[in-house]
């Protein structure tokens, strides 16, 4: 019986080629545009959990914090706690620990090195704050130079183009090679000037190290041997159990600073906000999927009209089947097979397809969509079930025809 009617319904779909294609249509575009959404929305996500990851993978901010036990609370309010160089080098012995930086809470979060000071510039009467950071790596110069290790025990500056431009408001760059500059107190030699905004910067590091002045590191240790350091910055041996370390240096700075009325903690509100990013970000997809699924609904009433179409061409075909023998589950059967594997032939070439058009998408916005297991399995059993629903009406009405009228009609 099941080997007869899959052999009905492959000899009825081959015979009305054209008639199946364009009940496919709508399945085909409907799949399709979910896929492509989904298969863009995936790429996304996992580029921006690959980049979080990255910035932050072995590396922690410890803070001390007032005590709450609010368990919803998005941010712990920093105490008046100031670290000293005697806990960082404490913690730097912990196992697992690579180094420790200070944090002086002035980088604005906008250097992933986390070693940025505010400063104040002051060049003959002109005001300018900017943000200094040790000198690193050669960074793209419009006027002058870079920082030379000649320059290591010089106070040399290499200043920002947004500083020199919408900060001093100078017009002649050349004006400003070989002066000199105050800033807190200190004077330094500008030997260079930043090009700005760098389009082409590959990290955030890069991207952002735009905007800072650079200083050698003498100057900078100098400039912030005074400034109270508000947090530690823990970076975290390769190999490093994660969890452990972390757990191990809060315990340290607990023992040794037992009279604190805050408490010493991971700062977590950057990946809280990650978190909620990805929520925002799973929301939107799925709320573009569901805009995007209502073609399926189209696609499927295709289905249903189509096969409405097909059950009234072949009325003297259902007539003379139900003459010979056959039972009325035996047509229902038969048609909503057939609309459920046109529809699920649909489902599959619009999942590639949806996926080619991901692809070439992916090309121009520099995305590389991915195609993971829940979406195959989605889309065909969408699909499939489709057909099952749309074509169970017209599958009904053929297997409740009259044998007699079928075929004299």
């Amino acid at each position: 019986m099941i080997r007869n009617l899959l052999l009905s319904t492959y000899l009825s779909l081959k015979a009305h080629k054209l008639r199946v294609f364009l009940t496919m249509l709508g399945i085909i575009i409907g799949i399709a545009s979910v896929v492509t959404i989904a298969a863009l929305g995936e790429g996304l996500r996992q580029q921006t959990v690959e980049l979080a990851d990255t910035v932050n993978m072995n590396e922690i901010k410890i803070q001390n914090v007032y005590a709450t036990d609010d368990e919803y609370s998005y941010y712990s309010e920093p105490t008046e706690f100031e670290f000293s160089r005697v806990d960082m080098k404490r913690v730097q012995k912990i196992d697992g620990v690579a180094s420790v930086l200070p944090d002086y809470g002035e980088n604005m979060g906008m250097d992933s090195s986390n070693e940025v000071v505010s400063g104040e510039l002051s060049y003959f009467g002109q005001m300018a704050w900017t943000q200094l950071a040790p000198y690193k790596k050669d960074s793209l110069i419009a006027y002058g130079r870079n920082i030379s290790p000649a320059d290591a025990n010089k106070d040399v500056i290499v200043l920002s183009q947004d500083v020199f431009e919408y900060g001093l408001m100078m017009d002649d760059p050349e004006v400003m090679l070989g002066q000199a500059v105050s800033i807190n107190g200190y004077m330094f030699e500008v030997i260079g000037i930043k090009e700005g905004y760098d389009e082409q910067a590959t990290t955030d590091s890069d991207f952002y190290s735009t905007f800072n002045s650079e200083i050698t590191r003498a100057s900078y240790n100098e400039l912030t041997k005074l400034k109270p350091i508000k947090a530690l910055r823990v970076i975290f041996d390769e190999n490093a159990d994660r969890v452990l370390t972390t757990e191990n240096v809060i315990s340290l700075l607990s023992e040794s600073h037992p009279n604190e009325e805050g408490v010493f903690e991971e700062d977590t509100m950057e990946q809280q906000f990650q978190e909620e990013m990805q929520a925002m970000m799973d929301s939107l997809i799925g709320f573009l999927m569901a805009i995007t699924a209502i073609s399926l609904l189209v696609g499927g009433i295709g289905v249903m009209n189509i096969m409405y179409v097909s059950v009234t061409q072949r009325k003297r075909e259902i007539g003379i089947r139900r003459a010979i023998g056959a039972k009325p589950r035996n047509i229902l059967f038969q048609f909503v097979l057939e609309a459920s594997v046109i529809t699920f032939i649909g489902g599959i070439i619009g999942l590639l397809s949806g996926y080619g058009i991901a692809v070439v998408v992916g090309q121009f916005m520099e995305l590389t969509p991915i195609l993971t297991l829940k979406s195959i399995v989605l889309a065909t059993s969408v699909s499939t079930l489709t057909g099952l629903f749309f074509g169970i009406m017209p599958a009904i009405s053929a297997a409740k025809m009259d044998p007699i009228k079928a075929i004299y009609k």
